[in-house]
């Protein structure tokens, strides 16, 4: 489950920079107090994903509004990948933009060489939109990322969570 967190939830606004600084290669260099700034404008959304919904932070996402109706996913992960919850977190995020955000157009950008995400964003119904070239600066380098998107009448005619689609 999802559950959005605001301005002075230090903690968890904590959590959040410290996995993204883990991961410097994958994921969108966001400070804390960033992070926080975002979360007080009140069409965005910083949200905590806790797979149980025990209050847990299992990973999260950054949601900005960018325009009226298009949300911009700007960052998304999970603390342990690998154990099958990537498409949970990524259609939440999806239900809740098209959903409670009422977007019409939700869009991210993937770093060329992310496979797994990549591919995640992919299962999950996202259409790749083309190549930016030398987008983002990682490091001291610049890297080419992958435009991804989906609308909002892609995201209805998408299975119900937990039903898989037709090979």
């Amino acid at each position: 489950m999802l559950r959005r967190i605001g301005p002075s939830d230090s903690a968890d606004l904590a959590r959040i920079a410290g996995l993204i600084a883990a991961h410097p290669l994958a994921l969108l260099g966001q400070t804390e107090s960033w992070l926080a700034e975002q979360a007080a404008v009140a069409e965005n959304r910083i949200l905590i994903w806790d797979r149980a919904g025990t209050g847990g932070f299992d990973g999260f996402a950054v949601l900005e509004l960018a325009y009226p109706r298009v949300v911009d996913l700007m960052n998304l992960a999970l603390v342990a990948p690998g154990r099958g919850e990537g498409q949970q977190l990524i259609r939440a995020v999806l239900d809740l933009a098209f959903g409670e955000m009422g977007a019409h157009r939700l869009f991210c950008d993937v770093a060329h060489d992310n496979a797994p995400a990549l591919a995640a964003f992919r299962r999950a119904g996202l259409v790749q939109e083309g190549v930016m070239r030398s987008c983002w600066n990682r490091g001291g380098t610049w890297v080419d990322c992958l435009a991804f998107a989906l609308l909002e009448t892609e995201w209805r005619a998408l299975p119900p969570q937990g039903v898989a689609a037709a090979p």
